[in-house]
């Protein structure tokens, strides 16, 4: 392998632009620049070929002047980077590393392998994220009993704490069992993923029966399924309930897979499908000490038209006000929801046991409750909130330090 000119024959590999691990899959076999050197065409060991923009290779270089290192933030911002740069060489180096020489702006920059292939953007190819993982809908009859695991050792097992996490994602919902049976318990596993976010209800809530309750949550009365917060801009992502005293015959819990509903009324009810993602229906929270209000549909669809966001509460609707024409349509379309959300043939069900810990996505799921009466058993649930990004950042950090463990493994 050949030396760019006036360059050092380096022997280890350059720093990437984050702190991420890569492994080195294939080597760079060579690089050419074409397009007049506005392109860098690579062609690697294993016959793949990859063309970089050369915009694009001097922004996400990482040399001293364009990284700082300790940081691994960008020093400059991209109108640092001459508009007309070019490519005028790039070779490969002792160690494997993709030296590029610019037409301006400064000295060779140096690129590490596994980065580059990792974030090769050819042929529409996005970069892997161990935090993008596909959701399997389910309902009552394809999943009884929310992903299981042992939590006895929750704050101290990463291996679980993952798996956990996963289950959350893929399906929603995902239990632990065995949670020491402490008061805040719930607030300090759920810091082992990000920060707890404090609500109206406090940081950490109790439901259980109370006087001058404060919401229906704190009755013994039945709930329908719903989520949580929808009177919020950004509603929660995240809920934590972990069973601190458990009712054994009444009060039994029941979730419902959102994604899957929506998708049963997007086949089956094209027009309330419609409504319901359209309609802004007003949520408020009517207490005495504050007042928080929202507008928005009570399913939202991303860019691609997949549901990502369920937003229905039925004991926080406020008065509807959409244009006339559209309010008999607006009920009828809620009505099949929630009639919906309460088949059991959707529904899962099951009974809290004392040191269960159930994770949700509180944008997909709905959790709902039985009845039960409080002069008979306990029932005591302690809870808080988390965000969707904390618990994809947690994987991804999972992840990164199995590789780093993995990689010093290799060294040894």
């Amino acid at each position: 392998m050949s030396t760019a000119p006036g360059s050092k024959r380096h022997t280890d590999l350059p720093p990437t632009p984050d702190f991420d691990v890569y492994e080195i899959t294939a080597r760079i076999e060579s690089g050419e620049p074409v397009q007049g050197g506005r392109v860098l065409r690579l062609t690697w060991s294993d016959g793949h070929v990859s063309n970089l923009h050369a915009v694009w290779l001097r922004d996400n270089a990482s040399d001293a002047a364009n990284l700082n290192l300790e940081t691994r933030e960008a020093r400059t911002d991209v109108t640092a980077i001459a508009s007309d740069i070019q490519i005028t060489s790039a070779e490969v180096d002792d160690a494997g590393a993709l030296v590029v020489t610019w037409s301006v702006g400064g000295p060779a920059s140096r690129f590490h392998p596994g980065w580059l292939r990792h974030h090769d953007y050819t042929n529409d190819h996005r970069a892997a994220d161990p935090a993008e993982i596909a959701p399997i809908l389910w309902d009552a009859v394809t999943m009884r009993e929310p992903p299981t695991f042992d939590g006895s050792d929750i704050l101290e097992n990463d291996e679980t704490l993952g798996d956990w996490l996963r289950a959350i994602v893929v399906y929603g919902i995902a239990r632990l069992t065995g949670v020491t049976n402490e008061d805040g318990m719930v607030a300090r596993v759920t810091e082992r993923i990000g920060p707890v976010r404090t609500t109206n209800f406090g940081r950490v809530f109790n439901v259980m029966v109370k006087s001058g309750p404060g919401s229906n949550a704190y009755t013994a009365l039945p709930l329908t399924p719903h989520t949580d917060l929808p009177t919020r801009e950004y509603q929660p992502g995240l809920q934590f309930l972990h069973c601190l005293e458990a009712s054994s015959e009444d009060g039994h819990a029941r979730y419902v897979d959102g994604y899957k509903l929506c998708e049963r009324i997007r086949v089956h009810d094209p027009l309330a499908f419609e409504s319901l993602t359209t309609t802004l229906w007003p949520t408020s929270n009517r207490a005495v000490d504050t007042d928080y209000r929202w507008r928005a549909p009570v399913i939202h669809l991303d860019r691609n038209g997949r549901v990502d966001e369920v937003r229905a509460t039925p004991f926080l609707r406020a008065p509807l006000d959409v244009p006339f024409d559209q309010v008999e349509e607006a009920y009828r379309a809620l009505r099949l929801f929630f009639e919906m959300a309460t088949d059991v043939k959707q529904q899962m069900k099951f009974a809290y046991r004392q040191g269960d810990l159930v994770g949700m996505d509180n944008r997909r799921v709905l959790h709902g409750r039985d009845a039960y009466d409080p002069s008979r058993e306990n029932r005591w649930l302690q809870g808080c909130y988390s965000e969707r990004e904390e618990l994809l950042s947690r994987l991804r950090i999972l992840e990164r330090n199995k590789l780093h463990r993995q990689s010093q493994s290799k060294s040894e």
